[in-house]
């Protein structure tokens, strides 16, 4: 019945906006609605999922996000890394499951865009993987839920069929997804979920906070400019970089090396990830047939292209794109 109200609902809106093909995608709120046991595996590996940020009480969101993650993944570490003050009946919900709760206190300064809260929640969440001897670890966050059964599973096949170059640093490729991860905005891998080694991944998680101030920087308008002033995602990315000892030379060129040889960009709709703010009823907002934009993100696609050398722009075609104007974005 209710698959026939759903598609009586979708045909009406196709007749209103008859340009485009509408479909509905459907996800269950609760963990009890969810009764699919794990997958059979041989993965022998200590995992961990952090998530981290502010706990989402409606729905119970975060709670049942992580009672999703008890049942698909049974022996992985779950951590919940969130600011002091939360009721102690509401973090005894977490601990009830197995959830080991950090109770973060905020820096004096968050940062541009919060990034100083991410950065101290993520980074203790990380470290207490690590102390828990966690070989691989997912950060996430408290708003958003990845469906698919078998996603730890899928994370490591990646890091297991494509290694990273011995002449590199990292232990592993970091997996990442394409929400958030935008083709022209330079080395700007999204910063809202990360999968890799450990050792990576607190790497990656502890740069010194970010005291900069928006309103005192002169940033300019280019896809260049915006690169070099390194905010938020492209902070933490270039500053795990160098730790690694790449030189930046802020190109396309460099920015997709560097998505190909460091990281591993899959798809969002790959883990059938949901974001509970926002645009939620609109997914799929950035991704267009009719126009190439700068807000494009960097898809699986894109990567395995660059991955195989079959994606470069020629130095004029950068030179007219480092014109366009990123602020708007």
């Amino acid at each position: 019945m209710k698959s026939k109200i759903n598609k009586v609902i979708i045909q009406c809106l196709e007749k209103i906006n008859r340009n485009k093909y509408l479909s509905l995608t459907s996800r269950e709120v609760c963990a009890s609605q969810i009764n699919a046991a794990p997958d059979i595996t041989i993965f022998d590996k200590k995992g961990a999922i952090v998530m981290q940020g502010p706990i989402i009480e409606k729905d119970q969101f975060t709670l049942e996000t992580l009672k999703i993650y008890r049942k698909r993944f049974p022996e992985m570490i779950l951590i919940l890394s969130t600011w002091e003050n939360y009721s102690s009946d509401i973090l005894r919900n977490y601990r009830d499951i197995g959830v080991k709760v950090i109770e973060n206190k905020k820096p004096a300064y968050f940062g541009i865009s919060n990034i100083n809260l991410q950065i101290e929640s993520a980074k203790n969440g990380i470290k207490v993987a690590h102390s828990s001897g966690a070989e691989y670890c997912l950060k996430t966050r408290t708003d958003q839920r990845i469906y698919r059964h078998d996603f730890i599973l899928f994370f490591l096949s990646l890091i297991r069929s494509f290694p990273i170059d011995n002449s590199l640093k990292p232990k592993s490729r970091i997996i990442s997804i394409s929400l958030n991860t935008y083709k022209y905005r330079l080395y700007g891998v999204t910063d809202m979920l990360n999968f890799g080694h450990i050792d990576d991944m607190l790497l990656y998680w502890t740069p010194e906070f970010d005291s900069r101030h928006l309103e005192e920087m002169d940033i300019g308008d280019s896809v260049e400019a915006w690169g070099r002033a390194r905010l938020c995602e492209v902070y933490l990315s270039t500053e795990y970089l160098q730790k690694q000892g790449h030189t930046l030379d802020y190109t396309l060129k460099d920015s997709w090396n560097v998505f190909s040889e460091y990281f591993c960009i899959v798809d969002t709709s790959a883990i059938d990830l949901f974001w509970f703010k926002y645009n939620r009823w609109n997914e799929n907002s950035r991704y267009n047939n009719e126009y190439r934009a700068l807000d494009e993100e960097f898809t699986f696609s894109d990567w395995i292209n660059a991955n195989n050398n079959l994606s470069l722009y020629k130095s004029s075609d950068e030179q007219l794109l480092y014109k366009k104007n990123m602020s708007k974005y």
